[in-house]
């Protein structure tokens, strides 16, 4: 998984939804099992405008984010619905253009990740 560090939590952000909580957890200790199974077995994320559907391609995008990038992460704010949440998160790393704001929209399905999209 990459390399990152979570490096703040602000005092505004909202009590995420366990699946995400979860998530952003894993990422920040490079965990790919644990990120891997924050997921519905059909979950869609959209990332750099291209769609990776079901556990397979999240695991195949998880290890091509890994092998080209570090990454530092500091969560920003979030807000919070029944079954989705937006959470803003600063990204910083070995990237043109490094750090970015990027907007992480998840919508849920029971005690899981059914979609992800990450968008500036």
């Amino acid at each position: 998984m990459t390399n990152s560090t979570n490096t703040s939590t602000p005092a505004n952000t909202v009590e995420l939804p366990a699946p995400v909580a979860t998530y952003l957890a894993a990422k920040i200790d490079q965990d790919a099992a644990a990120i891997l199974d924050c997921f519905t077995e059909d979950a869609l994320v959209h990332d750099e405008g291209q769609d990776h559907r079901g556990r397979a391609a999240i695991k195949a995008w998880l290890g091509d984010l890994a092998s080209k990038y570090t990454l530092t992460y500091r969560v920003l704010g979030a807000d919070r619905w029944d079954t989705a949440a937006a959470v803003l998160v600063e990204v910083a790393g070995n990237f043109p253009g490094s750090p970015v704001t990027l907007h992480q929209h998840f919508s849920l399905s029971g005690d899981r990740i059914a979609a992800l999209t990450i968008c500036p």
